[in-house]
């Protein structure tokens, strides 16, 4: 037995609806957030080396022999 939903036209303003469950809803929110959140971390990064503020290594611990001669 389908189910028939009707929405007036005024309501949508002429624009198409797309209905989702609401787990399915969350799921793309939390993926919003976690791609602006990863956009914001590159574009600090990318800040970061334009401005000298970041070292070449080739390991993580090269990395951080490099950041320890810097503080000192």
């Amino acid at each position: 037995m389908g189910l028939t939903l009707t929405i007036p036209k005024r309501m949508t303003h002429g624009e198409e609806l797309v209905l989702l469950r609401k787990d399915e809803y969350e799921r793309l929110i939390r993926h919003k957030e976690e791609i602006a959140h990863a956009l914001r971390v590159i574009a600090e990064g990318e800040k970061a080396y334009r401005e000298g503020r970041t070292v070449k290594a080739s390991s993580l611990k090269e990395a951080l022999k490099i950041h320890a001669k810097r503080s000192h």
